[in-house]
């Protein structure tokens, strides 16, 4: 009797331990978003992710055209407390072939690197769709804070790498804001015709679904913020609310017209909304291929009334170069009502570089927003900071939206980068003459460089330059300095196995450098994977001597 007893609690043992094992595998698998020709995860809409309501605002913001690696984007958050955030990252893979990564860092913060597998592709965060067009989304509502924030893409692999734009969507509470009703919908739909697709037909309309009933008696207003990739401008394409047509000021026909394949766009609907299921409809018209990826609705409380925006002080501290410079202005309501939901930018030589929203504004009161601005030259601009920038608010007056500009002088503290490509560090040679290159990196473009004390001339950002090297071991130094005066200087280490005799020692086996590469490696084992390893042996451990109790009991029958 007892070996029986004895015989199911080791039966009983193996069965957990076979059900913790299977779990295990079921909780670690991913849900997948597999590459579809047509759109990701649907052909023919963009599908919700979030609807709910909230006391403060959904921001919207994002840009700034389609560019190269690593492509920055700047932020500005309004106050509050940020309850649901979203990064969205459009990058063009050149075709669904070609395979990728992508590193972000969000408010100083990396995020994970993820692989971009084109055709392959099955991560949940990213939408890959067409010929290699993605639209990757970050969770990031523990670092979205108030005020300006960066985001900074780096990509790199087979892929063409460049960058369509970065868009921010997050939901914040504010104690003395409105009340709000929103809708979140994503995806990557492409749509196409059928010359551009060959054996994949036509795909010509996307639908964005805001399901639900809305009380149209307590909203005052509303507004839907679309984005697209891949727009072409003189192709018409167009966009509807409920059946509406909407209109980009003028414009009706060529909703997605950007330059720079990349729009993000924001129209008032309070005409249109409807008491049960509201929906956006995107159509190609005459476009070759365009990719409708962001669909947000919200609905406001507040009325617009006859406010007057105004900016009342800008603040510019000292302003470098190569840096990230923050310039204050304080905005003002000097109407009759409260202003909801609307831009101020900062232009520098007539460019916007940088944006900054406010949720509302109540009539007398004002706010401070902050600015960034990385200025890539010294010398003088002229500066200043203008309020409801994209005309989006009827005021009283519509002349008083910007300060006087501003004359302001730019400085460079800012050392030049430099990078040594060849020879790499600790290199070993088999000659007594060596060429030396790399590039330097400099907002000022009057540089010199040295290459141990001898001048070299630049060829745009690259530089080389022949070292004679003694035998033994050799300190190449490379120093520049700018028309500023601000230095740096980088160097590396080569060996040379020429005698003084002309003979020339054998350089080390690839096969003895992978043995003492291997051992440096276990050497400097990191910690997590050590402690893995001693988990992996731990478990070995547990099963061998399960099973020696169970022969050990079976050899005593």
């Amino acid at each position: 009797m007892k070996q029986f007893h004895d015989k199911k609690i080791i039966a009983h043992i193996f069965i957990s331990c076979l059900v913790i094992a299977v779990l295990l595998l079921l909780s670690v698998h991913p849900v997948m978003a597999e590459y579809k020709f047509d759109g990701v995860p649907e052909k023919d809409k963009l599908e919700e992710v979030r609807q709910d309501s909230v006391k403060g605002g959904v921001y919207v913001d994002g840009g700034h055209g389609v560019g190269f690696s690593p492509y920055t984007q700047s932020f500005n958050v309004p106050e509050g407390n940020v309850t649901w955030a979203r990064l969205y990252v459009g990058v063009w893979g050149g075709n669904e072939e070609n395979t990728g990564k992508i590193a972000v860092t969000f408010n100083d913060k990396e995020l994970e690197t993820l692989d971009l597998e084109g055709e392959a592709d099955t991560n949940p965060n990213v939408y890959c769709s067409g010929h290699g067009v993605y639209w990757i989304y970050y969770k990031v509502t523990e670092n979205t804070t108030s005020g300006p924030i960066d985001a900074v893409v780096t990509t790199s692999g087979e892929i063409d790498g460049r960058v369509y734009g970065v868009v921010l969507v997050a939901v914040y509470k504010e104690s003395d804001g409105e009340e709000v009703e929103y809708w979140i919908n994503d995806g990557n739909v492409n749509l196409h015709g059928p010359g551009w697709s060959g054996e994949h037909g036509t795909n010509d309309e996307a639908l964005a679904d805001f399901s639900g009933t809305v009380d149209v008696d307590t909203f005052a207003a509303a507004r839907l913020s679309v984005v697209y990739l891949t727009g072409t401008p003189g192709l018409n394409d167009y966009l509807y609310f409920n059946d509406e047509k909407l209109c980009d000021g003028d414009n009706c026909d060529d909703i997605a017209n950007s330059k720079q394949s990349f729009d993000i766009k924001t129209f008032d609907v309070i005409d249109y909304i409807e008491e049960d299921n509201n929906e956006a409809t995107f159509e190609l018209g005459d476009e070759d291929y365009l990719h409708p990826v962001l669909a947000v609705l919200s609905l406001h409380t507040e009325e617009e009334g006859d406010s007057d925006l105004t900016v009342s002080n800008v603040a510019v501290p000292i302003l470098y170069t190569g840096s990230t410079n923050t310039i204050s202005a304080t905005i003002e309501n000097i109407g009759d009502d409260p202003a909801y939901g609307f831009q101020a930018a900062l232009y520098v030589d007539s460019e916007v570089v940088s944006t900054a929203s406010i949720s509302s504004l109540a009539v007398d009161r004002n706010k401070t927003v902050d600015f960034t601005w990385k200025p890539d030259r010294e010398g003088e601009h002229m500066l200043w900071v203008y309020v409801d920038h994209n005309d989006k608010k009827a005021e009283l007056c519509e002349i008083n939206n910007n300060n006087t500009p501003l004359t302001v002088n730019v400085i460079d503290f800012t050392p030049p980068e430099i990078e040594i490509d060849q020879p790499e560090d600790g290199e070993i040679v088999d000659t007594d003459v060596i060429t030396v290159s790399g590039t330097i990196e400099d907002t000022n473009k009057n540089i010199t460089v040295l290459v141990n004390g001898a001048s070299v001339i630049l060829s745009g950002k690259k530089w080389s330059a022949p070292v004679s090297l003694s035998y033994g071991y050799n300190k190449i130094i490379v120093n520049a300095m700018d028309g500023a005066n601000n230095s740096a200087t980088e160097f590396v280490l080569v060996r040379s196995l020429v005698h003084p005799s002309g003979e020339s020692e054998s350089i080390p086996s690839e096969e003895s450098k992978g043995i003492i590469d291997t051992a440096m490696r276990v050497a400097n084992a990191p910690v997590d994977k050590i402690g893995r390893l001693f988990f992996g042996l731990g478990v070995l451990i547990i099963i061998v001597s399960i099973a020696a109790v169970y022969w050990w009991r079976k050899r005593l029958k």
